[in-house]
This record gives structure tokens, sequence and C-alpha cells, in this order.
């Protein structure tokens, strides 16, 4: 290729041209010696270096020997052009990307060195660590979940059924109740690493959160302890949310707030309603232009240092010593806030201590359901088809339906459970979501196509989501392992009524027609 003859014959031209760029650029002799920059060049590096020293003087000292190799290589013709990452002794914590490119035989220079300001493209290679490092934690949590889960439903059940065979005050009695307490914390952990990696399956309600906050008023009251102001001053404003969930947010931010202060401060717990025209304003570019509810959880704490601000929400982080905190709280918090559809911001308080501000989308209030009456439970009857392929939860549920009252048909996989039906009358099915081979929400679309409206409880420790945006549209009672057998029978009960009043407006609209309504 031929060179433009302008470059080969007139210096001042490209020295014109360059200078005119937004990019910083220093022009470099034969010899490396920078003869030229533009003003880019020096608001990028600080320095003229056509003036003032060597080239190889922007660079910190310990990086000024791979910015010579860089000039060497490319000026006797090693490589055409030679990129390195580097740090500038007037930003030294602030890496940029210089490169050397090799000028054609006849333009009058050796080279041309270019710097890029990178802060920005570094920032975002760092988000897209940080959440690839989350997903795979995330990735990890579930995929153990599922058998953990498994594991803990067989060992509560097992201590249920121990426990209710024994006096209570008896020494055995005591080492079972042990068993079943750790038992509960263990589920509570894997519970934690399920909302981080947003994997529950949440069940969302329509909620008044004043409403919320006041139903956990006196919990939080307990964990602070008594030394811990809490000031609820404006609380407004109904969100969707799962109830269980947004109780949890408030209470590892509420614990997270205590162990800032010390045990000893101010604790402040707001809530008020944005408009979607005022979500451009707070700043915040990730967040759609929607109506929110932020709830802002403020302490008078000790703040949170710069360096370690960008890590607050990874699974695992924490700053206390070893024994007295899993890292898991803020991370728990931040995994049910983004499964929920919301966001989460730590800034420093206006005093001191920490704000953290929740953003969930805010929804349309509905009317109060009156209070449910709670009444004795009846015992059960009928048959049920268990399918479970962990043969520990399966014996443990078996054995808790049988003494609710049913007959119970097991079956270890879904394969089974549709040859086990054949002509029998089942008037329940309860299985397990995630099993080999046909999985539980498959089961119920090949049970119903030859019964139709069975009632159905699933039972699952952690669902991947598809399985789990498919568990809203099966019609079935959910029921989240580990449980106890009381829950699995309130769920069996649940699932039986709702099939019932089916019947019974079924028989209504049939009554209406045959009379001609």
């Amino acid at each position: 290729m031929r060179w433009p003859a302008p470059f080969a014959t007139d210096r001042a031209i490209a020295v014109d041209m360059i200078d005119q760029l937004p990019l910083g650029i220093a022009v470099l002799d034969m010899t490396g010696t920078c003869y030229q920059n533009n003003a880019a060049f020096i608001e990028t590096v600080g320095r003229d270096c056509a003036r003032v020293g060597s080239i190889l003087d922007l660079a910190v000292p310990t990086d000024r020997a791979a910015l010579a190799a860089a000039i060497d290589d490319t000026l006797h013709w090693r490589h055409q052009q030679i990129t390195c990452r580097l740090r500038l002794g007037v930003r030294p914590d602030e890496p940029v990307d210089v490169t050397v490119v090799r000028a054609p035989t006849g333009w009058g220079f050796g080279a041309l060195l270019t710097v890029r300001d990178i802060r920005e493209q570094i920032r975002l290679e760092a988000q897209v660590a940080q959440a690839t490092k989350m997903q795979a934690v995330g990735q990890l949590a579930g995929g153990i979940a599922h058998d953990f889960n498994n594991i803990l439903t067989a060992v509560l059940g097992q201590c249920d059924q121990l426990l209710a065979r024994h006096a209570s005050g008896s020494e055995d009695y005591a080492d079972l109740d042990e068993i079943r307490v750790n038992a509960k914390r263990a589920a509570k952990l894997v519970g934690q690493l399920l909302a981080f990696s947003r994997q529950q399956t949440l069940r969302p309600e329509v909620l008044d959160i004043g409403v919320a906050i006041a139903g956990v008023e006196p919990l939080l009251r307990r964990l602070i302890g008594p030394d811990v102001e809490l000031l609820l001053p404006q609380v407004e404003g109904t969100v969707l949310d799962d109830p269980g969930q947004l109780e949890q947010v408030l209470t590892n931010l509420a614990v997270n707030a205590r162990d800032a202060m010390d045990g000893c401060g101010r604790l402040t717990i707001a809530a008020r309603y944005i408009a979607a025209s005022d979500v451009l304003v707070l700043g915040h570019a990730v967040m759609p232009p929607i109506d929110y509810v932020a709830l802002t959880v403020v302490d008078t704490g000790s703040g949170i240092a710069p360096e370690i601000a960008g890590k607050i929400f990874e699974p695992f982080f924490t700053t206390k010593p070893i024994g007295q905190g899993t890292g898991l709280g803020l991370s728990t918090v931040y995994g049910i806030v983004k499964q929920t559809g919301g966001f989460i911001f730590a800034t420093p308080a206006e005093d001191r201590g920490t704000c953290f501000t929740v953003y969930l989308p805010a929804a349309t209030p509905v009317a109060v359901a009156p209070p449910l009456i709670m009444v004795a439970r009846p015992r059960l009857s009928g048959t049920a088809l268990l399918v479970e392929d962990e043969r520990a939860v399966r014996l443990v549920v078996e054995r808790a339906l049988r003494r609710g009252g049913l007959d119970v048909i097991t079956a270890s996989d879904g394969g089974i459970a549709l040859d086990e039906i054949g002509d029998r009358m089942i008037d329940v099915l309860v299985s397990d979501v995630v099993m080999p081979g046909m999985d539980g929400v498959a089961l119920i679309e090949a049970i119903r196509a030859r019964r139709p409206g069975l009632p159905v409880v699933l039972m699952s420790g952690y669902a991947e989501p598809p399985q789990r945006r498919a568990l809203d549209d099966a019609g079935a009672v959910f029921l989240a392992k580990p449980f106890a057998a009381d829950d699995l029978l309130d769920a069996v009960r649940t699932a039986l009524a709702a099939q019932s009043l089916d019947t019974a407006g079924s028989r209504r609209i049939a009554a209406s027609g045959s009379t001609g309504v």
C-alpha cells in the first residue's frame, strides 16, 4: 500500500491533525523520543512529554520497563502494533491502555503512541465479573439445595415421629428436640443460599407495607435489643411481595444495623411512594421508570468503608470475626429484592451510619380479607398417590399421610406412578417436583389427562426457573421442603378443599343450565 505523500513530506500537517483528535496521542521519532503530543494527551497523563523528560516518565516506575519494551519492539518492526495496560504516574490507581503503532517507512516519524482512559471499561468488566461470580455461586446453591432439603425433610420427619413416641421431659425427648432444632437451622441456611441465588419459589401477594412492618415490629425490637432505638416515622405504600421474604429482608437489615452500631444507637425504618416520573431524578440508571415503594433502613453505626462497599452483597463476605457471622445476611437481602423485581442500594447516611434503600415495584391496594377462624383439623380419608424418588423422604411422607388418615400408594418416579394409578380411585396426588425422567409438572399433565381436576400437592426444596413458572399454571398446592407433618397434612386439606369448591361450583352451573337460566 502506498501511503499519502503529505504525511511523508510535511510533519507539520500530521502534527496539526493529531492535535485536533480527542484521543491522547504522542508522536515518537526513530529513537523513541516524544517530540509532539496533543492536548488530550497532556490532559490524560498530566504532563507534556515533548518538553519535559522522557515518554517513559508518564508511567509509574514499575511499569516503565513494559512501556520501553513495547516502544523498542515496535520501532524495530518486531511488532506492527502493541497494546499494554499500565498505570500513570499522575493516577497510579487507575490503569490505562497504551498502544504503540509503527509508522510506515517514509512518514517522517517512528511511531504513534496513544493513551486510552479505560476507567469505565474496567468498571464494566468488574461488574460483569461480579455478576458472573454471583451467578456461579447461585447455580451451586441451587444445585445442592434439592438434595440437601431432601435430607433435611427426612431428618425432621423422623424427629417428629420419634418425638411423638416419647414423653416430653425425658432424656431422649430433649436429644431429639435438639436434633430438630439444628436441622431447622440447616434448613434456614439453605433458604438463605436460595434467596441469594434467586432460586426460591415465591408466593407474592399484595401487601400494605405499613401493616407488614407493624407485624414484624415486635420481632425487630427483640432482635436489635433495648439499647437500640427503633423509629418508624413514615410508612406507606403497597407492594406485590412474598410476606415471608419481606420479613426476612427487614430482619436481616435490622440485624446488620444492630451489629454496625455495636448494639447501641438508632434504627429508622420508613417507606414512601415514588411515582414513575420521579425515578430519573434518583440517579439510578438501571431502574426502569415505574412506580416504586422505597423502603429505607437507616442506622447510626460506623458506616461502610469505601474499599469494601462493592463487596457487601457478596455471599460469605463479612467483616465479623470467625464464628460470629456467615456473611449471608446482606446477600440474602440482595437475592430476595432482585427476585421480586426490585433494587437495593447502600449509601452513607446524612449524619453518620448507613442508609439501605430498597425499591420495590408498587402495587394497587386490594380489599383486606377477613381473618380466618381457626378450627380443629379434621382427620383425612381417601387414597393418596405419593411420588418421590428419594427413599428416605418417601418413607417419612408416607408415614405422615397414613397417620393423617389416608391410604397411600407409593411410586419412585412418574412412569411408575402412571402404571400404579390404573383404574384405582385416587383422591389426591402428592409428588416431588424435581425427579429423574418425568418431573412433577409433567406428571400432573399426564395424570390430569386421565383424571381431570385431581387435587395435587407438589413438594420441592428447589425447582429450576422453568419448573417454577409451570407451578403457577399447574393449579397445585406447593409445599416447600423441608416441612413438618402438620404442614403436609394442611397442604393436602387445602388441595382437597379447593377441589370440593370447584366441584360444587360446577354443579351449580350445571343446575342453572338445566333450568334454562
